[in-house]
Protein backbone atom coordinates (compact mmCIF):
# COMPACT_ATOMS: atom_id res chain seq x y z
CA UNK A 1 0.00 0.00 0.00
CA UNK A 2 1.09 3.57 -0.68
CA UNK A 3 1.53 6.19 2.03
CA UNK A 4 -0.39 9.49 1.83
CA UNK A 5 2.80 11.25 0.66
CA UNK A 6 3.40 8.67 -2.08
CA UNK A 7 -0.23 8.97 -3.22
CA UNK A 8 0.05 12.78 -3.34
CA UNK A 9 3.31 12.64 -5.33
CA UNK A 10 1.88 10.07 -7.73
CA UNK A 11 -1.24 12.20 -8.27
CA UNK A 12 0.98 15.18 -9.12
CA UNK A 13 2.72 13.05 -11.77
CA UNK A 14 -0.64 11.83 -13.06
CA UNK A 15 -2.16 15.30 -13.41
CA UNK A 16 -1.53 15.91 -17.17
CA UNK A 17 -2.67 12.37 -18.02
CA UNK A 18 -5.74 12.78 -15.82
CA UNK A 19 -6.65 15.94 -17.72
CA UNK A 20 -6.14 14.04 -20.99
CA UNK A 21 -8.45 11.26 -19.73
CA UNK A 22 -11.23 13.71 -18.92
CA UNK A 23 -10.82 15.35 -22.35
CA UNK A 24 -10.97 12.01 -24.22
CA UNK A 25 -14.07 11.03 -22.22
CA UNK A 26 -15.64 14.43 -22.96
CA UNK A 27 -14.96 13.97 -26.67
CA UNK A 28 -16.67 10.57 -26.49
CA UNK A 29 -19.63 12.09 -24.63
CA UNK A 30 -20.09 14.73 -27.34
CA UNK A 31 -19.86 11.99 -30.01
CA UNK A 32 -22.63 10.13 -28.13
CA UNK A 33 -24.87 13.21 -28.14
CA UNK A 34 -24.20 13.70 -31.87
CA UNK A 35 -25.06 10.05 -32.58
CA UNK A 36 -28.47 10.51 -30.90
CA UNK A 37 -29.18 13.70 -32.86
CA UNK A 38 -27.85 12.67 -36.27
CA UNK A 39 -28.07 8.87 -36.34
CA UNK A 40 -31.09 7.88 -34.17
CA UNK A 41 -31.15 4.30 -35.53
CA UNK A 42 -27.51 3.83 -34.57
CA UNK A 43 -28.27 5.28 -31.12
CA UNK A 44 -31.17 2.85 -30.64
CA UNK A 45 -29.02 -0.14 -31.55
CA UNK A 46 -26.28 1.18 -29.24
CA UNK A 47 -28.83 1.51 -26.42
CA UNK A 48 -30.26 -1.97 -26.98
CA UNK A 49 -26.79 -3.54 -26.72
CA UNK A 50 -26.20 -1.61 -23.46
CA UNK A 51 -29.62 -2.67 -22.18
CA UNK A 52 -28.68 -6.29 -22.89
CA UNK A 53 -25.53 -5.86 -20.79
CA UNK A 54 -27.49 -4.21 -17.93
CA UNK A 55 -30.01 -7.10 -17.91
CA UNK A 56 -27.20 -9.39 -16.70
CA UNK A 57 -27.19 -7.43 -13.43
CA UNK A 58 -30.94 -6.81 -13.11
CA UNK A 59 -32.74 -8.84 -10.47
CA UNK A 60 -29.61 -9.84 -8.59
CA UNK A 61 -29.76 -9.66 -4.77
CA UNK A 62 -28.07 -6.47 -3.58
CA UNK A 63 -24.84 -8.06 -2.31
CA UNK A 64 -24.40 -10.07 -5.50
CA UNK A 65 -25.13 -6.94 -7.52
CA UNK A 66 -22.52 -5.04 -5.49
CA UNK A 67 -19.97 -7.83 -6.07
CA UNK A 68 -20.73 -8.08 -9.82
CA UNK A 69 -20.43 -4.31 -10.32
CA UNK A 70 -17.21 -4.13 -8.31
CA UNK A 71 -15.55 -7.05 -10.12
CA UNK A 72 -16.65 -5.78 -13.56
CA UNK A 73 -15.34 -2.25 -12.95
CA UNK A 74 -12.13 -3.43 -11.26
CA UNK A 75 -11.21 -5.80 -14.09
CA UNK A 76 -11.91 -3.18 -16.77
CA UNK A 77 -9.94 -0.48 -14.95
CA UNK A 78 -6.99 -2.81 -14.31
CA UNK A 79 -7.01 -3.80 -18.01
CA UNK A 80 -7.03 -0.11 -18.99
CA UNK A 81 -3.89 0.31 -16.87
CA UNK A 82 -2.04 -2.79 -18.08
CA UNK A 83 -3.02 -2.49 -21.75
CA UNK A 84 -1.92 1.14 -21.65
CA UNK A 85 1.57 -0.28 -22.11
CA UNK A 86 0.61 -0.74 -25.78
CA UNK A 87 1.34 2.94 -26.51
CA UNK A 88 -1.72 4.22 -24.56
CA UNK A 89 -4.09 3.18 -27.38
CA UNK A 90 -6.46 0.97 -25.34
CA UNK A 91 -7.21 3.39 -22.46
CA UNK A 92 -7.78 6.21 -24.97
CA UNK A 93 -10.21 4.05 -26.98
CA UNK A 94 -11.87 2.87 -23.74
CA UNK A 95 -12.48 6.50 -22.67
CA UNK A 96 -13.94 7.60 -26.00
CA UNK A 97 -16.24 4.55 -26.29
CA UNK A 98 -17.47 4.82 -22.69
CA UNK A 99 -17.94 8.58 -23.04
CA UNK A 100 -20.02 7.97 -26.18
CA UNK A 101 -22.05 5.28 -24.37
CA UNK A 102 -22.83 7.67 -21.51
CA UNK A 103 -23.70 10.43 -23.98
CA UNK A 104 -26.19 8.18 -25.79
CA UNK A 105 -27.72 6.82 -22.57
CA UNK A 106 -28.03 10.24 -20.89
CA UNK A 107 -29.55 11.82 -23.99
CA UNK A 108 -32.13 9.07 -24.52
CA UNK A 109 -32.85 8.81 -20.79
CA UNK A 110 -33.39 12.58 -20.50
CA UNK A 111 -35.82 12.48 -23.43
CA UNK A 112 -37.74 9.58 -21.87
CA UNK A 113 -37.62 10.32 -18.11
CA UNK A 114 -36.44 13.91 -17.71
CA UNK A 115 -33.14 15.35 -16.54
CA UNK A 116 -33.67 14.90 -12.78
CA UNK A 117 -34.41 11.16 -12.98
CA UNK A 118 -31.55 10.63 -15.42
CA UNK A 119 -29.06 12.40 -13.16
CA UNK A 120 -30.30 10.47 -10.11
CA UNK A 121 -29.66 7.20 -11.93
CA UNK A 122 -26.05 8.15 -12.73
CA UNK A 123 -24.55 10.80 -10.41
CA UNK A 124 -24.53 9.11 -6.95
CA UNK A 125 -22.30 6.22 -8.03
CA UNK A 126 -21.00 7.84 -11.24
CA UNK A 127 -18.83 10.44 -9.49
CA UNK A 128 -16.63 7.98 -7.52
CA UNK A 129 -16.75 5.42 -10.35
CA UNK A 130 -15.66 7.90 -13.03
CA UNK A 131 -12.97 9.26 -10.71
CA UNK A 132 -11.56 5.73 -10.40
CA UNK A 133 -11.84 5.15 -14.16
CA UNK A 134 -10.12 8.46 -14.98
CA UNK A 135 -7.29 7.62 -12.56
CA UNK A 136 -6.90 4.15 -14.10
CA UNK A 137 -6.90 5.37 -17.69
CA UNK A 138 -4.53 8.21 -16.74
CA UNK A 139 -2.09 5.60 -15.43
CA UNK A 140 -2.55 3.55 -18.63
CA UNK A 141 -1.82 6.61 -20.79
CA UNK A 142 1.20 7.53 -18.64
CA UNK A 143 2.58 3.99 -18.95
CA UNK A 144 2.03 4.02 -22.72
CA UNK A 145 3.85 7.36 -23.07
CA UNK A 146 6.70 5.99 -20.90
CA UNK A 147 7.03 2.99 -23.24
CA UNK A 148 7.12 5.30 -26.29
CA UNK A 149 9.74 7.54 -24.67
CA UNK A 150 11.81 4.53 -23.71
CA UNK A 151 11.67 3.18 -27.30
CA UNK A 152 12.63 6.55 -28.79
CA UNK A 153 15.43 7.03 -26.24
CA UNK A 154 13.87 10.16 -24.72
CA UNK A 155 13.45 8.60 -21.29
CA UNK A 156 15.30 5.98 -19.31
CA UNK A 157 12.35 5.09 -17.08
CA UNK A 158 12.25 1.50 -15.88
CA UNK A 159 8.90 0.19 -17.08
CA UNK A 160 8.82 -2.57 -14.41
CA UNK A 161 9.21 0.07 -11.67
CA UNK A 162 6.50 2.23 -13.26
CA UNK A 163 4.19 -0.77 -13.47
CA UNK A 164 4.87 -1.67 -9.82
CA UNK A 165 3.91 1.85 -8.73
CA UNK A 166 0.79 1.72 -10.91
CA UNK A 167 -0.37 -1.53 -9.31
CA UNK A 168 0.30 -0.14 -5.80
CA UNK A 169 -1.77 2.95 -6.62
CA UNK A 170 -4.52 0.75 -8.06
CA UNK A 171 -4.81 -1.18 -4.78
CA UNK A 172 -4.33 1.86 -2.53
CA UNK A 173 -6.70 4.35 -4.22
CA UNK A 174 -8.67 2.94 -7.15
CA UNK A 175 -9.95 -0.25 -5.47
CA UNK A 176 -11.41 1.68 -2.47
CA UNK A 177 -13.09 4.14 -4.87
CA UNK A 178 -14.58 1.28 -6.90
CA UNK A 179 -15.77 -0.48 -3.72
CA UNK A 180 -17.50 2.72 -2.60
CA UNK A 181 -19.03 3.30 -6.08
CA UNK A 182 -20.32 -0.28 -6.29
CA UNK A 183 -21.84 0.02 -2.81
CA UNK A 184 -23.61 3.26 -3.74
CA UNK A 185 -24.87 1.80 -7.03
CA UNK A 186 -26.17 -1.41 -5.45
CA UNK A 187 -27.63 0.03 -2.24
CA UNK A 188 -28.45 3.70 -3.01
CA UNK A 189 -28.95 4.25 -6.76
CA UNK A 190 -31.25 1.24 -7.10
CA UNK A 191 -33.46 2.67 -4.32
CA UNK A 192 -33.47 6.18 -5.84
CA UNK A 193 -34.52 5.00 -9.31
CA UNK A 194 -37.25 2.65 -8.06
CA UNK A 195 -38.99 5.32 -5.93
Amino acid sequence: MMSCTEIRDYLIRLRPYLIASVIFFGVGFVIGLMIVNRFPEMANSFESSLTGFVKIFRGLPRFRLFTAIFVNNSVKTLLAILLGLIFAVIPTFFLIVNGAALGVVMSLSTQARGLRESLLSVLPHGIPELTAVFLGTAIGIMLGISVLRRITGKQQAKIATELGQAVKFFYSVIIPLLLFAAGVEAYVTTVLITH
